[in-house]
C-alpha cells in the first residue's frame, strides 16, 4: 500500500481527528460472554456493507463540517456535494486506523484494502500510519495474513483468550489451542512484528497453570504486546445466564487478582511495560489507536454500532441490524441525523473530568502541563479535594509532574475514577 501524506481533495483546514474506528459487525459465531454488536450467519452481505462503509467516509466530508454539519447530501458527485465543508474539517492524515467487531478478519483483504483507499482519498495517510486488524484466530491462515500485510495492515490484534482447550469451550471461542498457537506462529511468518495478543482470566474452571502456559507460549514466540482482561459478565448473553450474572460465586475476587498480578509480574521481568491498565508491551509496541482513547483526543467511527467523538460530541449510529445500515446508506439525500445519534454533548467540566479518569488508566498517568496546555487552569486547583483524598489513600503518587497510580491503585482504580464521574 502506497501511502500519502495529503491526497488531491482531501481536507484541508482545522484538525478534527487523527484517528478512525472502523466497525466490522460480522462473526462465525457470537462468543458465550460477547455483547458487542455483531451478527453470525450475514457473511454474505459483507460486500454491500463494505460499499457502505465506504460512502459513509466520503458523506463525513459534509455530516463533520463545521459549517455544514447536517446538511442535506445529494448523489450527484459520488455521494456527496463536491467541495462543501471540505474547508473546516481534517487538516492532518490519519496517525491511526483501527478495524474492530466482531470478527474484522473475515473480510477479504481486497474488502480491507478499499476502505483503506477511500480512508486515504477522504483524510490522507500518514506513512507512519498505525493500521490495525483484529482477527479471530479460526479465520485465518498465513495466505490471508500476509494479503492482509499488503492491503496496508500493519498491526494484528489476535483474540487468542487462552491456548487451553476447557476454558475456550467455556468462553464458546470458535477457536482450539491449537488453532490459536499456528495464528501466532503464521502472523509472525506473514511479517507481522508488531503484533498483540488477547488473553482472558477470572474464567470459571481456569486454573493458573492454564494462565502460565498460555503466557509462556507468547514470551517463547516473541509476542510484543498482550492485552489482559477478566471476563465480565454481560446481561443478555449466555454465560450471564451460565453463571446468574454473579462471577464470583464461580471465581473469587482474589483468584482473578492473583492471575492479574501472575501475567503482570512475569511480563514486567521480560521487559514489558504495564502502559494501561489492561495492555502491556516491549518498548515502542504500544498500541497508539488505544493511547488516543485513553488521552481523551477526538476520533472519526464509522459502520453499524461504532461510537464517534467529534467537536465535544459523542454520538451513535441509529441502525441496528446490517440490513438496516445499508439501506440507509442507499439512500439517495441523506442526513447526518439519518444515520448518527448524538449520545451527548460535552461540557468543559465533563472533559476535564475525563481526561482526569481516562489518563489514570495509563502507566505515565495524567501530565500537569498536559492538563494546564488543554484547558488552561492548573490540575491541583480543578481538582485540589480529589488529589489529596487519593494521594492520603494511597492510590495515587505524584512523580515527574504526573500524577499516576500506585500498585495498590491499579487494584482499586474504580475507586480513583468514581471521583471523577
Amino acid at each position: 500500500m502506497e501511502n500519502s501524506s495529503r491526497p488531491a481533495g482531501a481536507f484541508s483546514g482545522e484538525t478534527l481527528s487523527q484517528s478512525v474506528y472502523i466497525h466490522i459487525p460480522f462473526c462465525v459465531r457470537k462468543c458465550a460472554y460477547c455483547d458487542f454488536t455483531s451478527f453470525p450467519g450475514c457473511e454474505g452481505r459483507m460486500g454491500e456493507y463494505v460499499d457502505a462503509v465506504c460512502r459513509e467516509i466520503d458523506l463525513s466530508k459534509t455530516f463533520f463540517s463545521e459549517k455544514d454539519s447536517g446538511a442535506e447530501v445529494s448523489d450527484s458527485v459520488d455521494g456527496f456535494n463536491e467541495g462543501k465543508g471540505q474547508d473546516n474539517l481534517s487538516g492532518t492524515a490519519l496517525r491511526t486506523i483501527y478495524f474492530g467487531g466482531g470478527t474484522p478478519s473475515l473480510l477479504s483483504p481486497e474488502m480491507v484494502e478499499k476502505i483503506l483507499n477511500t480512508l486515504r482519498e477522504v483524510f490522507g495517510i500518514s506513512e507512519a500510519c498505525e493500521i490495525t486488524l483484529e482477527a479471530n484466530p479460526g479465520t485465518i491462515d498465513e495466505e490471508k495474513l500476509r494479503a492482509f500485510k499488503d492491503a496496508g495492515v500493519n498491526r494484528l490484534s489476535l483474540g487468542i483468550q487462552s491456548l487451553c482447550d476447557p476454558v475456550l469451550k467455556t468462553l464458546g471461542r470458535i477457536h482450539d489451542s491449537e488453532a490459536g498457537k499456528r495464528a501466532i506462529e503464521a502472523a509472525e511468518r506473514a511479517g507481522f512484528s508488531n503484533l498483540s495478543c488477547d488473553m482472558m482470566l477470572g474464567i470459571p474452571g481456569q486454573t493458573m497453570e492454564d494462565v502460565r502456559s498460555t503466557l509462556q507460549f507468547f514470551l517463547d514466540n516473541k509476542v510484543p504486546h498482550v492485552s489482559l482482561y477478566s471476563l465480565i459478565l454481560e446481561e443478555g448473553t449466555p454465560m450471564f445466564e451460565t453463571y446468574q450474572g454473579d462471577i464470583e460465586k464461580f471465581v473469587s475476587q482474589e483468584q482473578d487478582r492473583a492471575m492479574y498480578h501472575e501475567v503482570v509480574n512475569t511480563l514486567k521481568e521480560h521487559g514489558f511495560s504495564h502502559y494501561e491498565i489492561s495492555n502491556m508491551s516491549l518498548p515502542g509496541y504500544e498500541s497508539r489507536h488505544n493511547l488516543m482513547y485513553w488521552r481523551a483526543e477526538e476520533y472519526y467511527a464509522f459502520g453499524l454500532g461504532a461510537h464517534y467523538y467529534l467537536q465535544g460530541e459523542r454520538g451513535t449510529h441509529k441502525a441496528e441490524t446490517v440490513d438496516e445500515y445499508i439501506a440507509t446508506l442507499r439512500k439517495e439525500d441523506i442526513r447526518k441525523e439519518d444515520i448518527y445519534e448524538v449520545e451527548e454533548r460535552i461540557s468543559e467540566e465533563d472533559q476535564k473530568k475525563e481526561f482526569m479518569m481516562l489518563g489514570f488508566r495509563t502507566g505515565s498517568g495524567v501530565k500537569e502541563q498536559d492538563f494546564e496546555e488543554r484547558f488552561g487552569v492548573k490540575m491541583d486547583s480543578a481538582f485540589a479535594e480529589e488529589i489529596r483524598r487519593e494521594q492520603k489513600a494511597g492510590l495515587i503518587e505524584h512523580i515527574d509532574g504526573s500524577y499516576r497510580l500506585t500498585d495498590k491503585g491499579f487494584d482499586l482504580a474504580n475507586q480513583v475514577f468514581s471521583d471523577y464521574i
